[in-house]
């Protein structure tokens, strides 16, 4: 039995097009991978991309991190509590009846994927620019990388081979209509920038 109505949410375009980047290639396994090493938010690498996707192109002044700082302690205190849990209950925890755990750890999961939908709503609601920059795709794709390489500098991530080869199978998902030569050239050259000191690749003017 369904615990929550997705009625309840109003429409929005920001988790109409997470949901459908995420459900791309290989796109949830790289979120997930980067999640897992460093931290990372799956909705904050998506919202980098829609971002720049919407129009609005890279991050301007403090704008991500006024995202981060927003969603900040419902991710610590509810998203990242109920991940813990749904975890814990995967294999049972005897002597509880594991059937009963299990039906615990279903609503569980569904309870985790409503607090992640009310943190993109978060996430949107933070974003208060318009989308009326470039619609080139070409430019929302550097734009994108920008994004996702300032998020991942000021986590601590670090923008290493392995992290942009994760970069690059999300972009592939949130761009099909690019190339993967030129979505792994444009990471790969912004990247290298960044790498060698030049930390006006972030943007954030």
């Amino acid at each position: 039995m369904a615990v929550f109505s997705s009625g309840v949410f109003p429409p929005n375009e920001f988790w109409d097009y997470g949901t459908r980047v995420y459900a791309r290639g290989e796109a949830k396994a790289a979120c997930l991978t980067l999640q897992d090493r460093h931290g990372l938010d799956v909705n904050v690498l998506l919202f980098c991309c829609w971002v720049a996707s919407s129009g609005r192109g890279v991050f301007r002044g403090d704008e991500l991190e006024n995202a981060l700082q927003a969603v900040e302690r419902w991710r610590n205190r509810v998203i990242e509590v109920l991940r813990t849990l749904r975890h814990d209950l995967k294999d049972g925890m005897p002597p509880a009846p594991k059937p009963l755990s299990d039906d615990l750890r279903r609503v569980v999961v569904e309870s985790e994927l409503h607090a992640e939908h009310i943190e993109v709503l978060m996430l949107h609601q933070s974003m208060d620019r318009a989308g009326t920059g470039t619609f080139d795709s070409a430019q929302q794709l550097e734009d994108s990388v920008v994004n996702l390489l300032r998020y991942l500098t000021i986590s601590g991530a670090g923008t290493g081979q392995a992290e942009l080869e994760l970069l690059i199978e999300i972009l592939a998902a949130a761009f099909p209509e690019e190339t993967r030569q030129r979505i792994a050239t444009t990471c790969g050259g912004l990247a290298f920038r960044l790498n060698a000191g030049d930390d006006s690749v972030l943007g954030g003017g």
